[in-house]
C-alpha cells in the first residue's frame, strides 16, 4: 500500500477558502497583524511563532487539532484514502496560519506533507 498524500495550505480568508478536505480557522488566535514589531514578518518567522504559541489558550487548541488530524490521517490511510488536504486560514494568510501550517506539517511529518503557503506574499 502506498502511503497517503497529505497536503496543508495556508490561506488568507480575504482571498477566498480553498478546495479541501478539511478547513481549520485560526482567526480565533491573537492575531500578531497587530503587533508593530510583527506585522511585516510572517509565520515562518520565530517571534512570530512565539508569539501565538507562547498563550497557552492558543498553545493548547492548537494541540488538539494535532491530536485530531493525527487520529484523522491514520483512520484515512487505513482506508487507503490516497490524499489529504488540510487547509489552515486566518484572515490574510501571512502569521496564524502559516506558523499553525508549519506546526501540523511537522506533526504530520510520517505523511512528509506537502506545504503550500497560498497568500504569504500577499497584502
Amino acid at each position: 500500500m502506498d502511503k497517503m498524500k497529505i497536503v496543508l495550505t495556508s490561506f488568507g480568508h480575504k482571498y477566498g477558502v480553498p478546495q479541501a478536505d478539511i478547513v481549520l480557522d485560526m482567526r480565533c488566535l491573537e492575531n500578531p497583524f497587530w503587533v508593530p514589531e510583527l506585522k511585516a514578518l510572517n509565520g515562518l518567522e520565530v517571534p512570530v511563532q512565539r508569539y501565538i504559541f507562547d498563550d497557552p489558550r492558543s498553545a493548547d487548541y492548537i494541540e488538539k487539532l494535532s491530536q485530531l488530524l493525527r487520529t484523522h490521517a491514520a483512520l484515512a490511510a487505513g482506508r487507503n484514502t490516497p490524499c489529504l488536504h488540510i487547509a489552515v486560514g486566518c484572515t490574510g494568510g501571512r502569521h496564524r496560519s502559516v506558523a499553525v501550517t508549519e506546526f501540523l506539517a511537522r506533526e504530520l511529518r510520517e505523511y512528509a506533507p506537502q506545504v503550500v503557503h497560498r497568500d504569504i506574499e500577499k497584502g
